[in-house]
């Protein structure tokens, strides 16, 4: 899920707001993190050269990998609510962005349905807030009047502290990382 705004100026399509859907490949930098690939609504400003706001959201859950190396055992769920400053360049139907936002990541974890120990105490998990910081480059091109195509490539860090609390009572801390690459490719209609 993302939401972008920019700067006014020179319109790239009719309208101001567009809504659409895109494809969003995020590949987290911890091998303990598995990729996540998703498929969702995209709702943003229509783009204008110059300075201007920028946001994004940049939400996914990811599988966690046991520390034992057994395979995945818990769900990490991760949603950032960023904001920040971009700059928006180019010709009047291929416009660029380089963008960089920040904010609060609103971080859960759970444990998968068919995890169980075979200790006798309860295992626990969680993940607290963290704050996540995303510098990125955007493209979006003009199809026809209220039709764009954008793409975006970009470097989130967000480093949540998750901890795991086994049945065997052994801790593990800072285990797990949600820094990821995102690319994303997704296509929108100017709808006012």
């Amino acid at each position: 899920t993302a939401l972008a705004a920019a700067a006014p100026a020179a319109a790239q399509t009719e309208g101001r707001v567009s809504i659409g859907g895109s494809f969003t490949f995020n590949r987290t930098t911890d091998g303990d993190v598995d990729d996540v690939l998703t498929i969702g609504p995209l709702i943003r400003l229509n783009p204008r050269r110059g300075w201007g706001v920028a946001t994004a959201l940049n939400w996914f859950r990811a599988d966690l990998q046991h520390p034992s190396g057994v395979g995945p055992f818990a769900r990490l769920q991760v949603r950032p609510l960023m904001g920040g400053i971009g700059y928006t360049f180019g010709p009047e139907r291929t416009l660029f962005n380089v963008s960089v936002v920040a904010g609060p990541s609103f971080n859960s974890a759970e444990f998968d349905d068919d995890f169980i120990e075979p200790l006798s105490s309860t295992p626990s998990i969680e993940a607290e807030t963290s704050f996540a910081v995303r510098p990125g480059f955007s493209l979006t091109q003009t199809l026809a009047p209220r039709i764009g195509l954008t793409a975006f490539a970009g470097y989130m860090i967000n480093r949540p502290k998750v901890v795991y609390r086994a049945a065997s009572n052994v801790v593990y801390e800072d285990q797990w990382r949600a820094d990821e690459i995102v690319l994303s490719v997704g296509l929108v209609y100017s709808i006012f």
